[in-house]
């Protein structure tokens, strides 16, 4: 094998596997930070002729981390169900007002768990001057939560230049009509400089992902800055919405299974699951005329 041929292999089970890589990324990158931080403490304890316990300065840095990686998924969600759909400015300052309740829950997580920790090890844990202390530690929060937001953006715009952007001919052609008045057959996917054609009715499943909808297509995710409703009156009628976030080819529908919860699950060819929600589960029972 080459090392061209590599460098694909490892392109393709990255944009396969993306959602994991991320995450490997941003926990590695977390225990780098532990164990540089933790060592800081002792070596900065060990200058100034003070002692301090290993699993003291391994405590700080480790309960501090743990809440940031838990409070990730609720900034990941609140971007893409709400501050993905503003501009950069209105986007910047969503962010940016959004540090304080991030550096409150963090604060509270953190110290919770240096009390516990503390206590198991027969000593005890003094946070300080609630304000002082919170002050010092409000600025670090700000500033790693608007770094994480920045590494976390530019990481996904890398994943779309690599997966490539989807658009509809009609939006790169120029035009006074903004929507195509018929169901386009094709589809204009741009990728790292180039551009080829796709064919709508190849479509498998769609899914929404902030202001993006991403395309699944013959194993390959291509995001389309377009919104579900919008995308859903564009499809062809062999398209239907099963969930707010979920817009399915009936082509590509293997079988569907009830759930106890009144949900159903739509298993595709690919063996893909999928759920049908009980918002549209009417609509696609009276689409494919089941009772």
């Amino acid at each position: 094998m080459t090392g061209t041929d590599r460098q694909q292999q490892l392109l393709r089970h990255f944009l396969s596997h993306q959602r994991q890589w991320g995450i490997a990324l941003i926990v590695s990158w977390f225990c780098i930070n532990v164990v540089v931080l933790a060592t800081n403490h002792l070596m900065e304890y060990q200058r100034a002729g003070n002692s301090l316990a290993p699993w003291e300065a391994f405590c700080w840095e480790i309960s501090s981390c743990v809440i940031l990686l838990l409070l990730i998924p609720l900034g990941l969600w609140l971007n893409d169900r709400w501050f993905a759909r503003l501009d950069f400015k209105q986007w910047l300052a969503a962010h940016v007002l959004a540090t304080l309740p991030f550096s409150v829950l963090h604060v509270s997580g953190m110290v919770a768990i240096r009390q516990l920790w503390y206590h198991l090890m027969d000593a005890q844990y003094r946070f300080g001057n609630v304000p002082v202390e919170f002050f010092y530690e409000y600025r670090k929060d700000a500033q790693a939560y608007l770094t994480l937001a920045l590494v976390i953006a530019g990481y996904r715009f890398i994943v779309r230049r690599l997966q490539g952007e989807a658009s509809y001919l009609a939006d790169s052609a120029e035009s006074t009509n903004p929507e195509p008045e018929l169901p386009p057959e094709r589809l204009l996917i741009k990728k790292l400089g180039r551009e080829f054609l796709i064919q709508t009715a190849d479509i498998e499943w769609i899914e929404a992902a902030g202001n993006y909808a991403n395309l699944h297509i013959k194993g390959t995710v291509y995001p389309m800055r377009i919104t579900m409703d919008k995308l859903e009156k564009l499809l062809p009628d062999n398209f239907i919405r099963i969930h707010r976030s979920t817009i399915v080819n009936l082509g590509q529908i293997r079988e569907i299974q009830a759930l106890d919860t009144g949900d159903y699950q739509v298993t595709l060819l690919d063996q893909k699951n999928l759920t049908l929600s009980r918002r549209y589960r009417d609509e696609f029972k009276a689409l494919l005329s089941l009772t």
